[in-house]
């Protein structure tokens, strides 16, 4: 059973915008001529930042990444013709592996979706592992008790995590998605969370692989259990959207 989980609630957009352009036509999926960036950063929490710690722990998450297999959007808005509620796909040509970057006003990806003025957008993102790289992948280090500085991978493969997203303009009011006007949608992905429940002794008692304390469904599975509910559960990314 596919087990999706609601990441942001209902939340207000910030009135702040950017614009923002794509290079590449041929990376653009999806149809018509607005244009919907998004980017991931890493966040500790309270600003976003390329390194965030734990909450008492001793360890601090530096990157990662996730891989995106569809998006699924279902859109209210208006346009000439007047008000419309749509549902759409849209597939990749290829898996998108998308990083979670120091945010640097660059974007992870566009998508087309028609021009007009938008009140609500729902996505939901479908994750898939691919070419042997895991859909969720988190990369960090671990201050252990004896002062060594140890290497900490979190992976979890499979589809059975979908992040979704509800996008709202503030007060019932819209925003516009056109040709000219391209929003960035800006995802803070607060990995620090995805660890809370994970205490120091059970990083100190980890069994270590090749020097590194791995965390997947064959390595301490005890953390690795803690940590995928988390992401299940968790309710702590934030979005902003700019234009």
């Amino acid at each position: 059973m596919k087990i999706s989980k609601n990441i942001l609630t209902a939340m207000a957009l910030a009135a702040t915008f950017a614009f923002v352009s794509c290079s590449n036509e041929d990376e653009i999926p999806g149809s018509g001529e607005g244009k919907l960036g998004f980017a991931f950063v890493l966040n500790n929490g309270t600003a976003s930042a390329a390194n965030a710690r734990t909450e008492n722990s001793n360890l601090t998450i530096e990157n990662g990444f996730i891989q995106i297999k569809k998006l699924e959007l279902e859109v209210e808005g208006k346009n000439d013709l007047g008000t419309f509620e749509k549902e759409i796909e849209i597939k990749f040509r290829d898996i998108k592996k998308v990083t979670f970057n120091d945010f640097d006003e660059s974007v992870d990806f566009f998508i087309n979706i028609e021009a007009g003025e938008y009140k609500e957008i729902e996505l939901e993102l479908d994750l898939i592992d691919h070419r042997n790289e895991p859909s969720i992948y988190i990369e960090g280090t671990y201050a252990s008790q004896s002062g060594a500085a140890i290497p900490v991978v979190f992976e979890f493969f499979g589809d059975d995590i979908d992040f979704e997203v509800e996008i709202e303009a503030k007060d019932g009011s819209y925003f516009t998605i056109d040709a000219r006007n391209n929003p960035l949608a800006l995802f803070e992905i607060n990995a620090m969370n995805w660890f809370r429940g994970v205490s120091d002794s059970e990083f100190e008692n980890a069994t270590l692989t090749g020097g590194k304390l791995l965390i997947n469904r064959d390595s301490n599975r005890n953390i690795y259990t803690k940590v995928t509910n988390n992401i299940k559960q968790s309710a702590e990314i934030e979005i902003e959207l700019k234009r």
